[in-house]
């Protein structure tokens, strides 16, 4: 089932978000995020967030994150999405 409002705002957000928490420029989670996606547990709870990176990404970017999946911990949201 979609959350509308929440896909809404996550996408407007989704770049300068998922840049604050790896702590890499938008303009590199645009280039070489290919994937985002929620991190849950077994029991459904949110556990966090998965950032799944292009295989062409630079090798020095790909080890400054970890590899190319990274778990973060849950993603800050900004405006309201919380309620979503």
């Amino acid at each position: 089932m979609s959350n509308e409002p929440m896909d809404s705002l996550w996408a407007e957000q989704r770049g300068s978000v998922l840049a604050q928490a790896l702590g890499i420029s938008r303009e590199e989670v645009e280039q070489w995020v290919i994937d985002d996606y929620p991190d849950t547990e077994s029991e459904g709870l949110l556990a966090g967030h998965v950032v799944e990176l292009s295989d062409e990404a630079p090798a020095a970017l790909v080890e400054k994150l970890g590899g190319t999946s990274v778990r973060l911990p849950p993603l800050p949201f900004k405006q309201g999405l919380e309620g979503a």
